[in-house]
């Protein structure tokens, strides 16, 4: 089934929703319904699995230099250590902030079994 995620921007406010349709019919919707400014993301395929029988709860800061900073509550594969993360992080832009500096808040082991 053809999926579409939407980020609306109204000011300074952004949402984001899932539409069941494919980027012509959100467009539409999107046109039709929403004020502000959007953008539509369709879902082109699936990867991995979902037989996951472990993950870690993890919460990053990221950090600026110029010291601006932003977290990431993310579900990260059991197997990835501290320096796994920080070497795939260092670097990359989250919500405007680059990574220079990351600190790991919380790494939770969770079981699904």
């Amino acid at each position: 089934m053809a999926e579409t995620l939407v980020k609306n921007k109204l000011g300074n406010k952004i949402s984001s929703f899932r539409l069941p349709c494919d980027d012509t019919v959100a467009t539409t919707f999107c046109a039709d319904f929403l004020d502000g400014e959007y953008a539509g993301y369709s879902k082109v395929g699936v990867t991995g699995t979902d037989v996951a029988t472990s993950y870690n709860d993890t919460t990053i800061m990221v950090k600026s230099t110029a010291g601006l900073k932003t977290y990431l509550n993310v579900a990260l594969k059991s197997t990835l250590s501290e320096d796994e993360i920080y070497s795939a992080l260092t670097g990359k832009s989250f919500n405007g902030v680059v990574a220079n500096e990351l600190a790991i808040i919380k790494m939770r082991a969770v079981s699904l079994a």
